[in-house]
């Protein structure tokens, strides 16, 4: 089966939020590829890759106030004509490293306020207008946080998971209208972005993470945005988290060091020679 929007070759209208930050701004741009509309949802500008495509809008709004959301959505509408959004791509999120003993109440409400609340409400308009549609696609942006816990990070990885068991209950709740939701749960990627937590570009904690990923590098936003476009295409795919993470969570312990330096030798038989 085949979206509509995509069979009559009409361009698909899609929203994306964070569309300014390194993810976000790599999503955008795979879908410009297939000439379809993006508008942006940022408090940031978008960078000047994207400013320049007349297929692409961008509007300023924090994601984490119900009222700016509802504007942000009434321009929406006004820019897709009061035509529905054929794809959502939640991709917006902050973060803040501190000792989950040290966390302030302020820091507290404003991670949540950002990747939970935001979520909702972004996600509720969206959908209110796909319902009409009866079809659309929604992917939300988790991590793999979600799964397993990072240091330092208490309350990213909670509303990480909230937004897990979130694409999952709006999947259920609007199956019957004919929208898909769907997560993607990255590992870590290249792109250093300003609103996540300062502490993953430690040389030590990045060694870390590489050692722990059986691929031995970090991600690229465009290989992240590729599978995103895809679950944005799906047909018969609905509440799943899709984990694209170079291995890092089929990895309990991964070959590194030394063991990874004798695991790529060539191996040589009893004799010295090689097999």
């Amino acid at each position: 089966m085949t979206d509509p929007s995509q069979a009559n070759g009409t361009p698909r209208r899609v929203v994306v939020t964070g569309a300014s930050g390194g993810l976000g701004s790599a999503v955008a741009r795979r879908f410009l590829g297939d000439q379809a509309q993006v508008i942006n949802l940022d408090l940031s500008p978008p960078p000047d890759s994207l400013v320049g495509d007349r297929a692409f809008h961008s509007i300023t709004a924090d994601i984490a106030d119900a009222a700016a959301v509802r504007d942000a959505f009434a321009a929406v509408d006004r820019l897709f004509a009061n035509a529905a959004p054929d794809v959502f791509v939640h991709c917006a999120a902050v973060s803040k490293a501190s000792h989950f003993l040290d966390v302030s109440i302020d820091d507290f409400d404003r991670i949540v306020a950002t990747n939970v609340r935001g979520t909702f409400l972004c996600c509720q308009e969206v959908a209110r207008r796909m319902r009409a549609a009866r079809r659309g696609h929604i992917v939300t942006v988790t991590s793999v946080a979600a799964e397993q816990a990072w240091a330092g990070e208490f309350v990213y990885c909670a509303t990480k998971a909230a937004q897990r068991a979130m694409t999952q209950s709006m999947a259920v709740e609007l199956a019957p209208f004919g929208v898909l939701v769907n997560a993607i749960g990255p590992g870590l990627i290249e792109h250093k972005s300003a609103s996540m937590a300062a502490t993953r570009n430690q040389g030590e904690v990045m060694q870390h993470d590489l050692d722990r990923t059986p691929l031995s590098r970090f991600g690229d936003p465009d290989e992240l945005a590729n599978a995103i476009h895809y679950l944005a295409s799906v047909t018969w795919m609905t509440g799943q988290t899709l984990y694209v993470d170079g291995g890092f969570l089929a990895s309990g312990l991964a070959y590194f060091g030394q063991a990874r330096d004798q695991l790529l030798r060539p191996a040589v038989a009893a004799s010295g020679s090689p097999t």
